[in-house]
């Protein structure tokens, strides 16, 4: 059962960030991409044939490895984002569905190279479009993936609104060029004491809940996750004053999403996928004998 607590929020421009607590500590440990990259874990493309919407994650460690929706990877033969969440067991390799955002590169010289973690994830609008595209793909009996010419739809008009021209198409190139803007932005929300995520509402409206059990794994996802809510708020921002919402509707907010039905789905990884369409939230995420260790909703 999912239980969390609201911290007072950080308001810079457009953007508000709500802290996330937990009530309870989380019983399964594992462990963040960028700690396990630093310990031996790799992603790279797959063996013989590169694909551009799967990678091979190895886990050479004693614990799992959390893998979160919207991650983006940078490197080998062009940068990728992860679908869905996954949680690679412990000394295990697995498969897992990713979406490429740099259209213009693909580089079979580099295809050996590891990807190394970006300092942004995806932005908010594109991990809630890859979303519904999942959703959709499910319902039609398929498997949970982005519709990778929507994809690269999406990030070709980001740039297009940034004024950016990219000689590989890159999501990477965009966040680049706002580069100051973001670190000044993302710098002002800080990662509180025992963080476990954060509710993000940019012009005043809700946009994204993030959430993972483990206060480590989110202090090593809160700079990048912020990083994809401040692009999206660079957007958004007026000469107006900021309008941020209220605690209550933050507080409902929380409340709502701790009552959706959860589906479970099979997953390749450790525990299982769940997948949820509810009073105006929709989202993923991954659990372990009940407990849910990473779930992402996005508002309607």
């Amino acid at each position: 059962m999912l239980s969390l607590t609201l911290a007072d929020p950080t308001v810079v421009g457009s953007l508000t960030v709500f802290p996330l607590l937990a009530d309870t500590p989380p019983a399964l440990h594992y462990v963040s991409f960028a700690e396990a990259v630093q310990r031996g874990a790799t992603v790279t493309e797959l063996a013989g044939e590169a694909s551009v919407n799967d990678l091979h994650v190895r886990n050479p460690l004693d614990v799992p490895v959390l893998l979160y929706e919207g991650e983006e990877v940078l490197g080998a033969q062009q940068n990728r984002t992860f679908d869905i969440s996954v949680l690679v067991a412990a000394r295990s390799e697995l498969r897992v569905p990713v979406s490429c955002v740099e259209h213009g590169r693909w580089d079979g010289k580099r295809h050996a190279e590891p990807f190394a973690p970006a300092p942004q994830a995806a932005y908010p609008a594109l991990r809630r479009a890859k979303n519904e595209q999942a959703h959709t793909q499910v319902a039609a009996g398929g498997e949970a993936r982005a519709a990778q010419g929507a994809v690269w739809a999406e990030v070709a008009a980001k740039a297009a609104r940034h004024g950016v021209d990219s000689e590989t198409d890159a999501l990477h190139d965009v966040y680049e060029s706002r580069r100051g803007q973001l670190g000044e932005i993302a710098g002002a929300v800080p990662c509180v004491e025992g963080q476990v995520g954060a509710l993000a509402a940019i012009g005043g409206r809700f946009v994204v809940l993030d959430h993972v059990s483990r206060p480590a794994a989110w202090s090593a996802l809160h700079g990048p996750i912020v990083q994809g809510y401040a692009l999206d708020a660079l957007e958004a921002m007026t000469d107006l004053a900021p309008t941020s919402p209220a605690a209550e509707d933050a507080q409902e907010f929380v409340e709502l999403l701790l009552h959706v039905p959860l589906t479970p789905e099979r997953t390749g990884g450790l525990g299982e996928s769940v997948r949820f369409v509810f009073g105006g939230l929709a989202g993923s995420g991954v659990a372990v004998d009940g407990e849910i260790v990473a779930l992402t909703a996005f508002a309607g």
